[in-house]
């Protein structure tokens, strides 16, 4: 979504409040992907990101929609196959289409850094 300035709105935001936090560089594209997640009791609550890659960004607002409200156990389970078989947005339109990967491996960096408690 384009602003009044001119820069695209993020797809997914970052959280102010998280359990634990990540950061994974994308192979493919060369941007970071930072990830955060809240954890109450198990139970993912929230899940917030940024990437200046707008195909991690749908990868991310997708993994959320599928995450969001499970258990951390259930979470272990996503895989990138996962996410391309339930986009929330188009992606066809992107050059960046091997990000999904990545967006999971920083994702379940985050819950490693949750389950540590790093």
């Amino acid at each position: 979504m384009d602003t009044n300035s001119g820069r695209k709105e993020a797809i997914i935001a970052p959280l102010e409040k998280f359990s634990a936090k990540a950061v994974y560089g994308s192979a493919f594209c060369k941007r970071p992907i930072e990830v955060q997640i809240l954890v109450e009791d198990e139970i993912i609550i929230d899940i917030g990101a940024s990437s200046e890659c707008e195909y991690c960004q749908i990868c991310l607002d997708t993994i959320k929609s599928m995450a969001k409200g499970q258990e951390v156990n259930f979470a272990w389970g996503i895989t990138g196959d996962d996410v391309d078989l339930n986009l929330k947005h188009d992606g066809s339109k992107f050059d960046c289409t091997e990000c999904d990967t990545y967006a999971v491996a920083a994702f379940k960096l985050a819950l490693r850094n949750w389950e540590k408690r790093v």
